[in-house]
């Protein structure tokens, strides 16, 4: 039980909270000195690149076979990059989003299957995503819910945000850190905690 009720806090936060105050632009965070991408199309994967590799600090306009930065499935093209809170490309953003397209449906598995993101800082220093700041999911393969798994630092757990068959918009997820962004919960969205409070209280006194 205790693994679901994280789960819910981790979708709360999700929908509860903006990002103001002190932020600090990912590439500049002091020590920092790459950024590795956990996948899981099939077996687990990685790939990392530089603070200021062409990678992070460019968006592209196309993804195919020829421009991307790494692959999932053999047509699952992945792009990278800094970004604002909404994931719009940002080079001294304090996000980082992932975007990709995948063209196949049901019965096929859905894309943009995202374990975590890493940032690597020097002396052997690691901090993983701990916040969902937005996402974009399509398609009868897709998952929403499974963003969480994005920030829960459990690398047998990955997204699963579907496919872009007629869409113009790619899947995309955005994810911040704690070291560049300063999360601020929304005092109406906090509601939102006193009926999960409540119902994981009656789960414990069932139990009982």
């Amino acid at each position: 039980m205790m693994k679901y009720f994280k789960r819910l806090c981790i979708a709360i936060t999700i929908l509860s909270c903006s990002f103001t105050g002190n932020a600090t632009p990912i590439r500049l965070l002091d020590g920092l000195e790459s950024v590795t991408f956990f996948e899981q199309t099939g077996p687990l994967s990685s790939v990392t690149f530089l603070t200021e590799s062409a990678q992070l600090t460019n968006r592209l306009n196309t993804l195919n076979s020829a421009s991307r930065d790494f692959i999932g499935a053999t047509t699952e093209f992945y792009d990278v990059f800094y970004s604002d809170s909404d994931g719009l490309f940002d080079i001294n953003g304090e996000f980082i989003t992932i975007s990709t397209i995948f063209n196949f449906a049901l019965p096929f598995g859905g894309g943009l299957n995202i374990t975590e993101v890493r940032l690597n800082f020097e002396n052997s220093i690691f901090e993983f995503a701990n916040v969902v700041s937005s996402f974009t999911s399509f398609g009868n393969n897709a998952n929403p819910a499974s963003v969480a798994n994005a920030i829960d630092q459990d690398l047998a757990t990955s997204t699963t945000l579907g496919n872009t068959i007629g869409q113009s918009q790619r899947l995309s997820l955005t994810l911040g850190f704690a070291s560049s962004t300063t999360a601020v919960p929304e005092p109406s969205n906090l509601l939102l905690f006193v009926p999960a409070l409540a119902l994981f209280g009656f789960y414990r006194r069932a139990r009982r």
